[in-house]
């Protein structure tokens, strides 16, 4: 299982974890608030619908989405 944890601005942060080939769980702080999503690769990669289009998606995809 592979997982990203990135700290964002302040107490804000990311993790990212590869469930299976195409599942994913999405754990996202914001302001001392957390989220949890379920996701697959497709929206994944489409991060801007969670409102974190400034993460460097590169970083992600290099850690985590590569084959």
């Amino acid at each position: 299982m592979k997982s990203v944890n990135l700290q964002l601005d302040h107490n804000n942060s990311l993790e990212i974890t590869q469930l299976d080939d195409n599942l994913f769980e999405v754990r996202l702080g914001i302001n001392g608030s957390m989220s949890m999503y379920y996701m697959t690769r497709d929206q994944l990669e489409n991060l801007e619908q969670l409102g974190t289009s400034h993460i460097p998606i590169e970083t992600i995809r290099a850690k985590l989405l590569s084959d």
